[in-house]
Formats: structure tokens, sequence, C-alpha cells
């Protein structure tokens, strides 16, 4: 060997073995230096063993040893030994890039090479990664055939550690087939036989196939314990690809079972581990699992885009296998989204790919899926027909889980055409499945179907007790989910069937026996369902630090805010700019919540309960709660006085009032652009106007002045549309009204005077023309206020004054967006204060805010009432009560109605009193309700 390196920087020693020189060969810059053909192929053979073993530890290191190999292979370019090496090394490194066609061809050419030169047991060694790269490209039957060949001439051969990684490979075959009992013969075969080669890195590979297979079984315990020991034997050895894919395994077990909080913290802490190692396959297929998790949780446009970035992926790579997964849940997505033709198309082609690739359970799953389509739009046939055949098929593939989702629907289906006890034998038969696997959503769904058969069969006990068990199901999962009210906000939706259920119960008991602790419990079942999220979020812990890639989100989405506020004000195209500002929204919140699971923070929502007892120790007798709710067509409302509870059932058909509600916001809205241009008709729109809003009032008070008589303070829950209307009785100059999300919520507490501690005022008038001059006018009440004007009413500002602000008043232009509510903004000089970007605020306890701008008060409710905008966010951030508008206002006018409120908060006057009185004095001058009726206070007294 020639010792003289043509490399400047000198290689180890001549007399230094192999391995040494194929070390110093990975370094930066180093060339091969002059050598014999023995002594290359010898350092070839040693960075194929350098390439093997960073394979699962560093793939990086994987791609430089090929590359060095392949340096080697070209100063021998006639040595065949040495080109099939590197194409062997190339083909893995084309492995952990995803790169899988590529793989095979590198790997395929790697085989031609050793046969030519007469090496059969080394060019079969090269399938044994060939079989990956043909599965993940669909020709699971062509990798299945080259395994078995391979296994047996190295069985032959007595290479039991070439036949043992056939075998794990053969055992990823059957599992993605969902053959999982010969998946775990092939796994467990695998596993004793690395062991004892002590071969631990594809030990641990072996125990993690075996987990995925007894969890597709349904073995979950057993699934667990091999995952746990592939877990701590992956970190202990140092083999960080392994140790993700351990996580990543566990991670879906959790998922599956309903553990939603640990599953999402494993996929996310999975997907960056892989983003670290650089293995864009592997981090893909953790984002379409993260999707799956998010679909699970009702977050279905966040699902959706995560599913279209892992298709992009896929395609890019030629995976068929996880483009059909992907194609499935996305198909899923859109049908949950109301887009039947799309998810039809999406089924559809997730099925021609599960065909291609063999996959025997990926069909069942989409026929599942479709009959859960058909089954939406009313097609029970079809529906019926389509579980069938998933049946069918998921117990060919023995997939209990599969069989168990459709048996539910077979059992819905059931019970939606009244054949109750059909419906009540496959309930009880899903429920015993689901205890024993255990499955906990489908516990919940199958104890649902058993409460509402025993309902409908008059069985109260049996439907309180099932019904009861769903719940607290329910709510276990609850508990367990990630601090991040989105995901908490969306799944509460999703589970809300046995709680409706419940309060149909205990309204029913009221009806049989009325009494007060009757009553109670009807409000305690109506309020479990109401504004759990926010209710969690108010005095929970800040969120973690923004890292810098999040800030850069903001300020670019600051940024597009501007940008498209200048391109509107000058008349150019403003799509392009909305749609990538809509993009970075999303990117932002994805990223927050990728944030919240990476830190790791205590997951447990905190239990903040009231009893309504409770709640009437804590009234003044003047006090009074009112809480409405919805039951079918009816609304009912209860209310908490000091001396008892009551319930009055039927207060106003429920479609009556939605139509009085829609017909008043018609004549509010007649008003949107002020009352000049109607200025000849402005008299008849008032009267219509009133007319309208006395409609409202005579349906919401009228029937409840001998149960108010008395009261000064009243806190009311509205439910769904009635939070877009006032709520305030006729006579309401003297009432203290506040209105809150939740009985939940309410601090019954004296209400501190107003403007406690500092005043802070804001004006920025770019598009509110008076609000500066009603900023002046507002500090002006306030002796010592600090005022910040157009260029000094920045977001900045507006963050170092917070915490010291007692009273904030903000006059600036606002937006509610009914398309992302958490993006509804505040338009300070320097750009938006949206709501995601204003819960951040440190206000004092007890702050009360002031909001004079337009729909401020406007708010995202939803089934739960979760009331999502910019009222919520200064919530979060701390205030104890906000003043906001339900509608656009006349700028010129409000800033009278707010000078006069100030003046009276200045004066000593609770907020609410200065509201009512600020509201009656602009009546007089300007009677039509636009004008003075849309403010109102949200919060406690």
């Amino acid at each position: 060997m020639n010792d003289s390196p043509e490399d400047p920087a000198a290689p180890p020693g001549a007399d230094d073995p192999a391995a040494a020189i194929a070390e110093w060969l990975l370094g930066d810059g180093h060339v091969a230096p002059a050598a014999g053909a023995e002594a290359a192929r010898a350092w070839g053979w040693a960075l194929k063993d350098l390439c093997y073993a960073a394979w699962m530890r560093e793939p990086a290191r994987a791609g430089r040893a090929a590359l060095a190999l392949q340096a080697l292979a070209d100063r021998h370019a006639d040595d065949g030994e040495l080109s099939a090496l590197a194409a062997w090394t190339q083909g893995i490194a084309a492995l952990t890039r995803g790169a899988m066609a590529d793989a095979l061809a590198l790997l395929d050419r790697a085989e031609a090479g050793f046969l030519a030169q007469g090496a059969p047991l080394v060019a079969g060694q090269t399938q044994v990664p060939a079989m990956m790269a043909l599965s993940m490209l669909g020709r699971t039957d062509e990798a299945a055939e080259r395994g078995e060949r391979a296994h047996a001439a190295f069985v032959a051969h007595g290479d039991t550690a070439a036949a043992a990684k056939v075998q794990i490979n053969l055992g990823s075959l059957r599992l993605s087939h969902g053959r999982y009992g010969d998946a775990v013969g092939h796994y467990r075969q695998a596993a004793v036989l690395f062991a004892r080669g002590g071969d631990m890195a594809h030990s641990v590979m072996a125990d993690i196939g075996l987990g995925d297979a007894l969890g597709a079984l349904g073995d979950f315990a057993e699934a667990d314990r091999i995952l746990a020991r592939a877990a701590q034997r992956a970190g202990h050895h140092g083999l960080p690809m392994l140790s993700a894919m351990a996580t990543e395994s566990v991670a879906l077990l959790q998922l599956a079972r309903g553990a939603y909080g640990p599953a999402l913290q494993g996929l996310e802490s999975a997907r960056r581990h892989y983003e670290q190692l650089d293995l864009p396959q592997h981090q893909a297929t953790a984002e379409r699992q993260l999707a799956d998790s998010y679909l699970a949780l009702r977050l279905v446009p966040e699902a959706l885009a995560l599913y279209e970035k892992a298709l992009a992926r896929f395609e890019a790579l030629d995976l068929q296998p996880e483009q059909a997964r992907a194609r499935l849940q996305q198909g899923r997505a859109l049908a949950r989204l109301r887009r039947p033709d799309e998810a039809h198309a999406a089924l559809q082609q997730a099925l021609a790919l599960f065909q291609a690739t063999g996959d025997t359970v990926g069909p069942a799953a989409v026929a599942l899926a479709t009959a859960e389509l058909a089954a939406a739009a009313g097609d029970d046939a079809a529906a019926t027909h389509g579980a069938q055949a998933a049946i069918a098929a998921y117990r060919l593939a023995d997939r209990p889980d599969g069989v168990l989702q459709a048996e539910l629907l077979l059992a819905r289906l059931a019970l939606q055409r009244g054949a109750l006890d059909e419906a009540a034998k496959a309930f009880d038969h899903a429920w015993h499945d689901a205890e024993r696997l255990p499955l906990m959503p489908a516990q919940v769904l199958a104890l649902t179907g058993l409460g509402e058969v025993a309902q409908a069969r008059g069985d109260i006990a049996t439907a309180e007790a099932a019904l009861e068990g769903a719940v607290a199901r329910s709510e276990e999962q609850r508990q367990a989910l990630p601090d991040d009210d989105g995901l908490r906000s969306a799944w509460m939706l999703d589970q809300l069937r046995p709680y409706r259920a419940l309060q149909a119960l205990a309204l029913d008991a009221f009806d049989q026996s009325p009494s007060p602790a009757a009553a109670a419990r009807v409000l305690d079942r109506l309020d479990q369902m109401r504004a759990r999220s926010l209710g969690e979020r108010l005095g929970a812990a800040a969120a973690p630090a923004l890292s810098p890639e999040l800030q850069d989100l903001r300020s670019r989405l600051n940024w597009l805010y501007r940008r498209l506020r200048r391109a509107q004000d000058e008349g150019e195209a403003t799509a392009p700019v909305a749609a990538d500002l809509r993009r970075t929204e999303q990117a932002l919140l994805e990223g927050l919540r990728r944030a919240r699971l990476a830190d790791g923070a205590s997951t447990a929502a905190p239990d903040r309960r009231q009893s309504i007892a409770t709640l009437q120790a804590a009234l003044q007798p003047a006090d009074a709660l009112l809480a409405h709710g919805i039951q079918g067509d009816e609304l009912f409302v209860g209310i908490v006085r000091r001396d008892g509870v009551q319930l009055r059932r039927r207060l106003a058909p429920w479609p009556t009032v939605l139509q009085a509600v829609q017909a008043f916001r018609f004549q509010v809205d007649a008003l949107r652009h002020g009352s000049a241009p109607v200025a000849r008709h402005l008299a008849m729109l008032t009267q219509r106007a009133q007319a309208r809003l006395d409609q409202l009032q005579q349906l919401l008070w009228a029937p409840l002045a001998d149960a108010l008589s008395g009261v000064t303070r009243l806190l009311v829950v509205p439910s769904g549309l009635l939070g877009g209307v006032p709520m305030a009785p006729p006579a309401d100059a003297r009432l203290q009204l506040s209105v809150l999300p939740s009985l939940q919520m309410a601090r019954p507490l004296p209400a501190a005077p107003g403007g406690p501690g500092g005043v802070v005022v804001m004006g920025e008038s770019t598009r509110l023309p008076h609000a500066a001059a009603e900023a002046r006018r507002i500090a002006a009440c306030h002796p010592g206020a600090r005022l910040s004007l157009d260029e000094a009413a920045t977001l900045a500002n507006l963050q170092r004054l917070a915490p010291d602000a007692g009273l904030l008043h903000l006059a600036c232009h606002a937006q509610f967006r009914g398309d992302s509510p958490r993006f509804s903004a505040l338009h300070l000089h320097d750009g938006a204060a949206t709501a995601e970007w204003l819960e951040g605020l440190a206000l004092p306890a007890g702050a009360t805010v002031v909001l004079s701008a337009c729909e401020t008060g406007l708010s995202d409710a939803g089934d739960g009432d979760e009331m999502v905008g910019l009222v919520r966010a200064f919530l979060v951030a701390g205030a104890a009560r906000v003043v906001a508008s339900l509608w656009p206002v006349d700028d010129a006018i409000t800033a009278t109605f707010m000078a006069r409120f100030h003046q009276r908060l200045a004066e000593g006057l609770p907020c609410a009193l200065a509201l009512a009185d600020a509201r009656a004095a602009l009546r007089a001058a300007h009677p039509h309700p636009a004008h003075w009726a849309g403010f109102q206070q949200f919060g406690n007294w």
C-alpha cells in the first residue's frame, strides 16, 4: 500500500486497521490516498460497516460514508467489488432520505455487481434493505418473494444474522398487509436471533414491529410492555432513530385508546426527532399521524391541511402505502367538512392505492368511511351495506378495533330507525368489546347508545347510569388533553351527545317533580357543556416563551396585516396577500400548538367547577344569575337567587326566538355604515328596529318580570345566537347587568368602583377618524391617565402599559373574523392586536377593558358556547370585565357615549351601572337601537 497520500492532511499510518482509515475518510475534504486494490477494498468494506452502523444512530453519517465509498470507487473505477459496495451504501443513504425508487435501483445494481464477482451470499444481503424499499413503494408481493428467496439462501449458508434481518422485513410486510398474526411470528423469531447475536439495533427494531403488530391485534397490554422495553433499550444504547420510532409507536397505541394528550405529545416528539435526523419519510409519516390525532379531536381544517402537506411529500417520494393512508383520512376529513363529492373522490383514490399495494385492511377502512358518509347523507341502506362489508373485511384481517367501529355504526343506524332491541344488543356487544380491548372512545359511544336506548324505553335509571358512564370517560379523556384550549374546545364539541341526553333527563325529572333541587340539577347539566376551555384558561399557567421561528411568524403576520390594509386603501388586488395572510395565521396557530406539545407541561385541565349551591351562597339578596338553555325547539331559562333556584320551561319556541334575533339584526345592519346614508328614512327605521327589539324583550324578559323583581345586579349566560343581541330588560337604567359564557365563571362579589388602579387610554385614528379626539376626552375624565395617540398607539406600548392598566380604553378600528375568530383584531398604528396575541397581555386582577370599536363583542360561540373572539382574549389576559360592541357603531356618536360612560366611571359608579346610565342618556338623543343598545359588559360585575 502506498503511504503517500495526495490529500495534504495525512491519514492514519499504514499500519492502522482499515476501519481507522475509513473513519478518517469521513472527515471534511478527505479524499482516498493512492493504494493498492486490496487495501482499497478493505477500506470499502469498513466504510460499508460504518454506513450500516450509522443508519439508525446518525443517518447523516451514513450518507457521508456512502459518499466517501463512492469517491474511493471512483479512484478504482475498474474494481467491480468496490463499485458494488458503493452502490450498496448509496442505496442505504437513499433509504434514509426516503428516496425509495433510487434506493431500489442502487441495491439492485449492488446485487448484480456481487453476483458478477461470484459472491451470491453477499448479493443476497443487499436484498434485505431492498425489501424495505419495495414495501414502501407498494410492491409488496415482489418484496416478499425476494425476502423468502434471500432467507432460504442465508439459512442454507448458516448466516443467522442475515436470516434474522430478512425475518424482520418479512414481519413488516405482513404487518402492512394486515396479516398481524404472521407478523408477530416473524418479529418474535427475529428478536430472538438478534438478541443471541448481540445485534442490539435490530433487536430493538424487531421489538418495535412486534409491539405494532400486537397493538393491531388488540393485545394492548403486551404491546405496551414490548414497546416500553424497546424505548428503554433504544435510549440506553444511543439509537436515536429507533428511540423516535418507539416513541411514535407508543403514541399510536395511546391514540387508539383515547389517551389523546400523551399521544399528541409523543407524535410531536417523534416528528421533531425525525426532523433533527433529516429523515423526510418518517417526518412525513409523523405529520400524517398528527393529522389523524387532530381529526379524532375534531380539529378538521387543521387535520386536512396536514394531510395535504403529507400527501405532497409521499407523492414526491412515491410512497404508495402512505399515500393510501393519507388519502383515506383526507376523505374522512372532507366528509366531516360536509364536502361529500370531494370525500368520495379521495376515498376512491385511497381504495385504488390500497388495492395496488395488496393491503387488506385499507379497503375495509374505505368501506367503513364510505358507510359513514352514506349515514351522514341519510342513506341508511348504503350505510348498512358498507358497514357490514367493513366488518367482514376487518374480521378477515383480524382487526377487532375496526370491527368495533363498524358495529357501532350499525348500532347507531338501528337506534335511528327505532329498532330498539337490535340497537340495545349491538351497543351492549360493542360496550363489552370496547371494555375488553380497552378502547375508551368506543366505550363512550357504546355507553351513550345504551343510555339513549334506555331513555327511549323509559328506563330512566339505566339510561342515567349509562350516560353518566359515558360522560365520566369523556371527562377522563379531556383531563389528559394538552394545555391547548383549541384542542379542548374542538374535542368537546364532538362529545356533547351524552351531556345533552343527561340534560334532557334532568328536564324530564324536573317536569315530573318540580323543585329547586331539580332546577339546580338542570342548570348543572346545562353548564357542564359551556365554555369549558375558557374556564380552564382563566388563571392557568402562562404559555411557553415563543421560539425565534414563531416570533418571526408573528412579525410576518403583522407585516401582512399592514400590507393588506395598504392594498385595500390604494385599491390594489388583495387576494394574493389575503391568501398568504391566512396561510401564515394557520402556520402560527399550528406552531403554537406544537410548542405547547413539545413543552410537555402539565396537561391536566384544572377542575374549577362550583355547585349551584355555592353560587347561591355568594349572592346578595338583590343579585341574580340567569342562564338560557335550548332543548330541541324549546328555549328554557334557569334563575338563581340567594333564596332559591327556579326553572322556567318553554320560555319561548326557539325557532321563534331565532327569527326575532335575525329580524332585529337585520334592522341594526341598516345603519351599518352610519345614519347619514339613511337620514331620510331614519324615523321609520328607528320605529322598525325598536319594534324588533320590543319583540325580543317580550319573548325573553316579559315572562321573567316576577322572578327578577327587586334584582339590581344580574349575570346572564346566553345560548347560541342570543349572545349577539342586547341582554337587557326594558327598564335597565339602574340594573347592573353583565354577560358570561358560563355560570362556572360567575364570581358574584361586590363590584369595584370605576377606574381602579392606573388608567391607560389609546386612540388610533388612521381608520377611525374620531378615535384620537375620543381618547383625549376619555383621558380628561381620569386625572393621571396615560394617553397614547396615533403613532404612539402601538403594540409595544400596549404590551408595556397593560400590567398597570386597572382601566384600559382602546379606541381604534376593529375586525371580527368569523372565518378565524382567534385572529379577530384591534388595529393599532403598527399592526393588528389579534385575539391570539392579546391573550398574552398581563392585565392586573380586576381590570376593566373598554373596547370602543366595531363588533368587538362578537364571538364564534359554536355548540359549546366557547365565545372565541376579542372579549375572550381579554378575559384570558386577566380582565375581570370587558365593555364591547355587538355591531358596527357610529364613531362620532360613540365618542359622546364613551365620554358619558367614563364620566360616570370617574364619579365612582360600578362599570355596569355607568354603562346603563350612558346607554339611557344616548337613547334619549339617538333613539335608534343601533346607536345605544350595542355596547354590553362581559365578565363579572
